[in-house]
């Protein structure tokens, strides 16, 4: 009877030590993502689903480009980078979450339909500098995208062709698509996600239409697979995250990433 009235005591007194004094609590996590905006809204929701079910947890989205993400990672600014570029770093660890795919749009009066890797090869060259000279209205090309540094920029010039001329640069894929739209005989890309209800600009390339199915299929060739890179030692929560957004297929679909 002594021992259980000891026990009661014992109990009692713990709850009335100060908090400081019963060892550590349970920490709020707070996690920074940085990188490419082409991934910054989908992952801006995926932020805001996870924290309603997650208590504790903070999550802080800035949509900038895939060298900064990247760049912020390395020094450890940030949690996780989202990047449209794969990069070979030793202390990452690489998620793919799946493939975007970009589409090329123009204003409707350029008269354009299609486009090729050689017509955009010789007008990123400044080699064609109007349309009716690869069959469109006689109209003067001008060209828009996205600066040196960012995941869309690095894509098309990888893949498609070298920006060797001077250009009109925006800050994301929605100002671009606003800019082709107002401006006569312009030219640009964006992630195909951010096109929207302006699917009059788009044009197929080499033939293909940057549908969801061509891109999921790599039968769309202006298309690259889609990243979140953290450290290899990173904190449980963090990866935790990483895999609640691989994971959200609707969300991603509905952003233009495809697995």
């Amino acid at each position: 009877m002594k021992s259980h009235f000891r026990i009661f005591l014992s109990l009692v007194a713990a709850l009335l030590l100060p908090a400081s004094l019963l060892g550590p609590a349970a920490a709020d996590q707070s996690i920074k993502v940085g990188g490419t905006t082409n991934l910054a809204p989908l992952v801006a929701q995926a932020a805001k689903d996870y924290q309603s079910t997650h208590a504790g947890v903070s999550i802080a989205v800035k949509g900038n480009s895939s060298g900064a993400g990247i760049a912020a990672l390395k020094d450890r600014q940030v949690d996780i980078a989202m990047s449209d570029v794969a990069v070979n770093d030793a202390d990452f660890a690489d998620t793919i979450i799946g493939v975007v795919g970009f589409a090329f749009v123009v204003n409707p009066d350029t008269g354009i339909k299609n486009l090729t890797r050689e017509e955009l090869v010789q007008i990123f060259a400044g080699k064609i500098t109007n349309w009716k000279e690869i069959g469109g209205n006689d109209r003067k090309i001008v060209l828009i995208g996205r600066e040196i540094g960012t995941g869309t920029r690095f894509v098309f010039e990888d893949k498609v062709a070298k920006t060797l001329i001077p250009i009109q640069i925006e800050s994301n894929a929605s100002k671009v698509i606003d800019a082709v739209a107002k401006t006569s005989g312009s030219l640009g890309y964006a992630a195909s996600g951010f096109i929207g209800d302006r699917q009059d600009l788009v044009v197929t390339y080499e033939g293909v239409q940057p549908s969801p199915s061509n891109i999921r299929d790599h039968l769309y060739a202006f298309a690259t697979d889609e990243h979140l890179y953290t450290l290899k030692n990173a904190d449980p929560g963090v990866t935790a995250f990483v895999q609640y957004v691989k994971n959200d297929t609707p969300l991603l679909r509905a952003n233009g990433v495809f697995q």
